[in-house]
């Protein structure tokens, strides 16, 4: 089997994009992480598992626009999970697109949360999605979350 590559300073910019989406979620940045995305850019919740097994309690949902992803941010992030939550992002995959402009980008995420006092793992998350080439660097098209336990 034959794998498919971006050159590599597109695939470490794609990375450090991945890491700034964990880092502006678990501060609570709302405007910072909205900027990770196109203008019109998506996030959506595939599933909503109960707060009682450690998912969010929220419920299922797409956020378009930069607005509505800021928005995401301070329902979950801020009001839901008062910034007591990490993101360990795992298992990367950055593969081309259908143009040199292009990627899709599959990833993983341990959360922990502090808001019950000592750290514990809260979730598993499965992301999967598509960046874009802009003027301002690599940017989000759309992301997908799927969460675990289910």
């Amino acid at each position: 089997m034959e794998f498919s590559f971006l050159p590599p300073v597109d695939e470490l910019q794609i990375r450090n994009l991945i890491a700034r989406y964990a880092l502006y979620t678990d501060a609570g940045e709302p405007d910072a992480f909205a900027d990770l995305y196109v203008v019109d850019g998506s996030w959506t919740r595939e599933n909503s598992p109960p707060a009682a097994l450690g998912g969010s309690g929220l419920p299922r949902q797409t956020c378009r626009g930069r607005a509505a992803l800021a928005e995401l941010i301070v329902a979950s992030a801020i009001n839901r999970f008062q910034r007591k939550v990490r993101h360990q992002m795992t298992d990367v995959l950055v593969e081309p697109g259908e143009s040199a402009n292009e990627a899709k980008v599959v990833f993983r995420a341990i959360v922990t949360t502090w808001m019950d006092g000592p750290g514990k793992i809260a979730m598993s998350v499965h992301y999967r999605g598509s960046c874009v080439r802009t003027d301002e660097g690599w940017r989000f098209r759309d992301i997908s979350a799927r969460v675990l336990p289910e």
